[in-house]
């Protein structure tokens, strides 16, 4: 089963990698479709909600078949999603789609590709669960962040080099992406059998032993998808950048993050295998100075250091909620308590975008310190409510 996880975390890249290329036309594709920011941020919010219903879904399928079928399942329909959505997007370009007509299309792509994403990481992340012991979990679940780390690298770098060819071709890739993935996963990836094949009472979030992790990973990934969110305007703003400028100065700050992300991953499979409480207790700290250093500093150096401890933040926290909520359930529960993970991580993008951007309009600082005040939050909460001793069940 060793060579399961090399295969795991090549389908998890692939999966999350065609996000990330089309994360650079998003905006451009928006405004040459002739829609608002808004209809966009609509677009995106609804597409978030499909993959929080989803999530848990998937979750519970994959104890019922196993995690092969709902793997390939995943990247079939994610493929047909993508493409489906493409074609609204042609149609939309070639004037033949408009208006409230293209919007309901673009959404209904959007929510397809919502309903598929989840599939593959939440199924992997179960099947690494199966192939790994209780001293390894912290590890191979730094794999599967680590895959999404590497993503957040190549992905949006990939689609800028695709945007050369013209707008369309980060949709293309993102198209094809699932399809090598399918081919990969149908020639390399065994099957399991489920855990147990017995009715058994759904996987709750108010579980006794696994709810405070789900907060954990709710409440980081509503830092980082509010940091996504609103670093360029803060920067632009603080700084005095042109658009350019800020487009090239994030660009090189979220590449500082995902690789310090990265690179937190790898030392802790090959070296720390720090257990999942002390990994989100050094880590939202670390978190939290970063927000500090952007709130309080004016200097590019300077923010370029706080994305990097955000980056080392993120490495110890997202890792360390995935292994701490799969620990906190018997292994007859893994493909429901992965669904559960994939869902909290995708309320993060229900909840930031509107609440964050309507307090920067407010005032720039409120939605930092509005993080800053998540992470004391969970700090607290991991000092009261997580167990104090690894929890060891399969």
């Amino acid at each position: 089963m060793r060579r399961a996880k090399p295969i795991l975390f090549l389908g998890i890249f692939i999966c999350y990698l065609g996000m990330m290329v089309i994360l650079p036309i998003v905006s451009p594709l928006v405004r040459q479709l002739g829609l608002s920011e808004s209809q966009g941020g609509w677009m995106i919010s609804i597409g978030a909600a499909t993959m929080v219903l989803a999530s848990a879904r998937w979750g519970r399928l994959s104890d019922k078949i196993g995690r092969r079928p709902v793997i390939l399942a995943g990247f079939a329909g994610l493929a047909a999603s993508y493409a489906a959505y493409t074609a609204c997007v042609m149609l939309g370009l070639a004037g033949a789609l408009a208006g409230t007509t293209l919007l309901a299309a673009l959404i209904l792509g959007r929510a397809l590709i919502g309903v598929f994403i989840p599939a593959v990481p939440t199924a992997s992340q179960a099947y690494m669960a199966d192939v790994t012991d209780e001293a390894g979990r912290s590890a191979g679940m730094a794999l599967v962040s680590a895959a999404n780390g590497m993503a957040l690298i190549l992905g949006p770098a990939i689609g800028g080099v695709l945007l050369l060819g013209g707008l369309l071709w980060p949709l293309y890739a993102a198209t094809m992406l699932p399809l090598m993935g399918l081919g990969a996963m149908l020639l390399v990836l065994r099957s399991t059998r489920p855990k147990s094949m017995a009715a058994q009472e759904p996987l709750r979030p108010w579980h006794a032993d696994l709810w405070p992790w789900l907060l954990v990973g709710l409440g980081a990934m509503t830092v980082i998808v509010t940091l996504q969110i609103n670093a360029g305007f803060y920067l632009q703003d603080r700084l005095g950048l042109s658009a350019l400028e800020t487009g090239r100065t994030l660009a090189m700050a979220l590449t500082i993050t995902g690789l310090v992300l990265l690179l937190v991953q790898v030392v802790q499979v090959k070296l720390l295998r720090w257990q999942a409480g002390r990994m989100v207790t050094v880590g939202i700290p670390v978190f939290a100075a970063g927000i500090l250093i952007l709130l309080m500093t004016m200097s590019l150096w300077s923010y370029y250091v706080a994305f990097a401890l955000i980056g080392l933040g993120a490495g110890l926290v997202l890792p360390g909620f995935m292994s701490g909520a799969s620990l906190a359930v018997p292994g007859t529960l893994q493909g429901s308590v992965a669904g559960l993970v994939s869902a909290v991580q995708g309320g993060g993008a229900i909840i930031a975008p509107a609440l964050t951007t309507s307090l920067y309009e407010y005032d720039p600082a409120l939605p930092f310190w509005f993080v800053f005040a998540i992470l004391a939050v969970l700090q607290i909460l991991c000092a009261v409510a997580l167990p104090k001793r690894p929890v060891t069940r399969r």
